[in-house]
């Protein structure tokens, strides 16, 4: 049989179901935003189109700012580092058990949003690259031995334009 919960322990709980939920509601909301950003970045939009994306993203970051300090704040009260350890303190319960799998859930967002990062951080970087290369192009850089940044820089150019035709 199950003993029973004192006060400070439900309110305890229920506050970490109603900081998860909220984790998981916010989540989602960023990662449906940063989804967004990508399926932009890889139609080949224009540029304003990505940044609207990204602007549309702004407010559920700054709203995932606010709830990481609602939840140290949480956090702290408790003396604790995460939500694992007040759930590891209290008695087995049906309302611990609907943390623990509110907690599961939160992680498995935050495990997406890190994939979908990653993703979108490597279409940027790979943008750039594009960017840069069409841009050194059309202002005709001098080409080096080895086309990359480390020839770009060094000493040893060779003074031919990319894309001359007398070569």
């Amino acid at each position: 049989m199950l003993k029973q919960e004192t006060k400070q322990e439900w309110r305890k709980l229920d506050e970490a179901v109603r900081l998860l939920r909220a984790q998981i509601l916010l989540s989602n909301k960023c990662l449906e935003k940063l989804k967004a950003i990508k399926a932009t970045i890889q139609a080949e939009n224009k540029g304003a189109d990505i940044v609207a994306a990204v602007q549309e993203m702004e407010p559920a970051l700054l709203e995932l700012g606010k709830f990481a300090k609602r939840k140290q704040e949480f956090l702290d009260r408790q003396n604790v580092s995460s939500v694992q350890q007040v759930l590891a303190r209290e008695a087995d319960s049906e309302r611990k058990r609907v943390a623990i799998h509110l907690l599961h859930r939160a992680q498995e967002f935050e495990e997406s949003l890190a994939q979908e990062v990653t993703t979108t951080r490597f279409l940027l970087k790979k943008g750039k690259e594009y960017v840069d290369f069409n841009i050194n192009v059309m202002t005709q850089t001098v080409a080096s031995e080895i086309y990359n940044q480390d020839a770009a820089e060094s000493e040893s150019r060779r003074e031919i334009k990319m894309f001359d035709s007398s070569v």
